[in-house]
Order: C-alpha cells, then sequence, then structure tokens
C-alpha cells in the first residue's frame, strides 16, 4: 500500500496536479481550506463583536484597536510567508502557519479580558498573514497560465467561510466560546490533510537567488498601493457593519445575519466567473471591473439607511469586490520572474495589511460625526482610489506568457536536466 502523497519522496506537487483532476482538486481543497477558515474567523468576529467586546469588559471603542492588532500580525508576516515560499519548504510555510492560526483562534473564545483577546488576535493574524500569500502563491504557481481561476479558489472558499459564519455564530450567541474552539479544530484537522496529502517537492527548477529588487516594478507598486485602499475599506467594513445593523439600524439579529452573510455569500458566486474571465479576456480589464464593484459597494451601503433591499444588493456588490486581492496577486505574479512570485504575492498581502491596520481606527476616529457619514467616508473615500488606481495598470502578460512558456519548457525536461528542487 502506498503512503499518502504528502509522505513520499518520489512525486511533486505539479507532478500529481498533472495526473488528473481529480488529484489537482485534491490537492486545491486542501489547500484553500485555510481560507475557508479564516473567512469563517474574521465574519465570526465581527458578527460576534459586540458579544466579544462584552466578553473581553471591553468597550465598542475597543474593537478598532482588536481589529488592528489582528491587521498588524497580519501585516509583519505576510512578506515572511512569500519569502519562505520562494526561498524555503512551500509546505512547511503551510503547515507551520495553520498551526499558529488554529491555537490562537482558539483561545481567542476562552479571553476574558482585553489584553488576552489582543494578543490572541494578533497571533491569530500572524499565523493568517503567513499563509495566506504562500497559498495564494501555491495555486498561482501550479499552473501559470490558469492564475485568474486558481486564486478566485481562495476567494471562493474565503467567501464561503464569511458567508457560513452567522448562521453557525447566532444560535451560540452570546456565548462566543463555542464558535471559536470549532475554527481551531477544524484548523487542526486542515494541518492534518496538508501534512498527508500535500506532498514535500513543490517544483523542480533551476536555484535562482530571491532578491526584493526583482519585485518591485511599475505595476507591483500600482497593484500594491490599490490593495492598500482596499485593505482600509475592508477593515473599516468588517470591524463595524455588525454594530451599524444591530445598535445603529436595529435590524433582528436574524435579519442582520442574512444581511452580513450576502458579503460572503457575494465572493463565493463572482469569484470564479470573474477569475475565469481574468484568464480569458485579460486580468487587467476583470481587476478594474472588481475594483468598481467595490466603489459602489462601499460608496452605498451607508448611503441607504435601513432599507433592506439596498443594502442586501450593495452588500452583494461589494462582496463581489472580496476577490480583488487575488486578481492583484495574480497579476502581480504575471509581473515577475517565476522564482519571485511568492515574494511578489507576500509584498502586495503586506501592503494590503497596512491598508487594513487603518480601516479599524479610521473608523473609530469618524465615529463623533455619525455611523452613517464615517461609514460613507472610512469605506467610499478608499474605495474610489482603489478603482482609480485599477485604470493605470496594465496586465503584465507579456511576463505571463513567458512564465507559461518555462512551464513548458520545464513539463519536456528530465528530473536529471533540471536543477534543484525545491523541497521540504
Amino acid at each position: 500500500m502506498k503512503k499518502p502523497f504528502g509522505l513520499r519522496d518520489d512525486v511533486t506537487v505539479r507532478s500529481i496536479a498533472e495526473k488528473g483532476n481529480a488529484y489537482f482538486f485534491l490537492i486545491v481543497f486542501i489547500a484553500v481550506l485555510p481560507a475557508f477558515l479564516e473567512g469563517f474567523d474574521g465574519n465570526l468576529f465581527g458578527f460576534a463583536s459586540p458579544y466579544i467586546v462584552e466578553n473581553a469588559h471591553a468597550s465598542v471603542a475597543s474593537l478598532g484597536l482588536l481589529i488592528t492588532g489582528s491587521a498588524i500580525g497580519l501585516t509583519l508576516f505576510s512578506l515572511a510567508g512569500g519569502f519562505l515560499f520562494d526561498k524555503f519548504s512551500v509546505k512547511n510555510t503551510i503547515l507551520i502557519s495553520v498551526s499558529i492560526f488554529s491555537v490562537f483562534t482558539f483561545l481567542s473564545g476562552f479571553s476574558h479580558n482585553l489584553t488576552m483577546l489582543m494578543i490572541a488576535r494578533i497571533l491569530d493574524g500572524i499565523g493568517v498573514g503567513m499563509f495566506q500569500p504562500a497559498i495564494v502563491a501555491f495555486l498561482g504557481d501550479i499552473f501559470p497560465e490558469k492564475r485568474g481561476k486558481a486564486t478566485a479558489a481562495f476567494a471562493i472558499s474565503y467567501g464561503a467561510g464569511i458567508f457560513i459564519a452567522p448562521y453557525v455564530v447566532s444560535p451560540f450567541l452570546p456565548n462566543i466560546t463555542i464558535p471559536f474552539a470549532i475554527v481551531g479544530i477544524l484548523s487542526a484537522l486542515s494541518v492534518l490533510g496538508c501534512y498527508l496529502f500535500i506532498p514535500k517537492t513543490y517544483k523542480r527548477l533551476e536555484k535562482q537567488k530571491v532578491e526584493f529588487k526583482g519585485v518591485l516594478n511599475r505595476n507591483v507598486n500600482l497593484i500594491s498601493l490599490s490593495t492598500l485602499f482596499y485593505g482600509v475599506a475592508q477593515f473599516a467594513f468588517i470591524g463595524f457593519i455588525s454594530q451599524y445593523l444591530l445598535k445603529v439600524l436595529h435590524l433582528p439579529p436574524g435579519q442582520a445575519a442574512v444581511i452580513s452573510s450576502i458579503y460572503g455569500i457575494s465572493g463565493l458566486i463572482c469569484s470564479m466567473p470573474l477569475g475565469m474571465l481574468a484568464d480569458r479576456i485579460g486580468r487587467k480589464h476583470v481587476f478594474r471591473l472588481t475594483g468598481l464593484l467595490l466603489f459602489i459597494g462601499g460608496a452605498g451601503i451607508f448611503s441607504v439607511g435601513s432599507h433592506v433591499l439596498a443594502l442586501s444588493i450593495l452588500m452583494f456588490v461589494f462582496g463581489a469586490g472580496s476577490y480583488f486581492p487575488g486578481i492583484a496577486s495574480a497579476i502581480g505574479q504575471d509581473s515577475v520572474k517565476e522564482h519571485v512570485t511568492g515574494t511578489v504575492t507576500g509584498y502586495i498581502f503586506f501592503i494590503f495589511g497596512i491598508g487594513q491596520i487603518f480601516g479599524g481606527p479610521l473608523f473609530s476616529f469618524l465615529l463623533p460625526l455619525g455611523f452613517m457619514k464615517a461609514g460613507l467616508i472610512a469605506l467610499g473615500v478608499p474605495s474610489l482610489l482603489c478603482f482609480l488606481l485599477t485604470l493605470f495598470t496594465n496586465s503584465g502578460m507579456q511576463r505571463a506568457l513567458q512564465t507559461e512558456k518555462d512551464s513548458l519548457d520545464y513539463n519536456s525536461l528530465t528530473n536529471t536536466q533540471i536543477g534543484v528542487e525545491k523541497i521540504d
């Protein structure tokens, strides 16, 4: 009886993926499961935030601080996750980062004061910061010509977690311990799946020096800056939308859960069609479309009051934009050479995380203006800037075509002709 792929030395991720769709989808499923749990954890924190701060004996204003703490951890380790993908072991990077996430999302439910909760959320963010770019680079680099669809798989899984979270969390409220425990346990199971089924060897290629100067170019800088503004808008939204629906608009918890979950289901429904469209017509066009959706939704959510239908539509539009980091990463990978795809993905997520750090505090700072005005500024203005920057980017397809050619050349070589293996 053969060992699972993850325990064998004679296979690579690419060689397994090339065996057929079943093998490819098994690897993709295991790889994107942490994204599902990230989305679940994020929306669990957002939807249950009024009860989480009560459990920690903290004020509503501390939400901005907690969101910032998580974003700081995420941001600081995004570069590390992408760099480790290029330089060392892909599998170990994912195993370590998801393990960190598993432990500290679990402990978030048992934190009964603000200090403990802050520490748990920072370390939770560190885990996410490492596995986000590593997994997105992993997916985008299996088959470079299908990066749009591959990165969409991450966004779909993330959106599924966001969508399901309110329905799972709502029956337990005001108890927040059990939902966090569920995420922690499922994360531990995803670590086991990665250990058993993700091959030790990612790909075979000629070893090249990983240098950061090979990452920065005009296109990457514009893409990164646009994701910074999306990060501001996204964390302003995640941190305060539940408070807005429940405490400002006074919607029933069940109705608020449905509206909140629309953000997640939109990403679930729209990401793959957007990814397929990006691979077909050009990624820059879908990048711009996604930015436009973010602007329409971000500017509109706090403009329609308690009009449930309008809120639902705008939540769906804003949620469709959740594919933005995925398509940004795909274009970023197209814009650099193959041996630094992880580093450029980490850099994009790093800049994205910097924006997330400021999202919560910005909304808190603007609250004296009133919830609606604060929301209009904190979501609308960054979303507009995000969209405008997409208009100046290109698809990086010349790099993509060369990468695809290199991939085809790789497939024509024997193991003895290819230099160094990228292995554990």
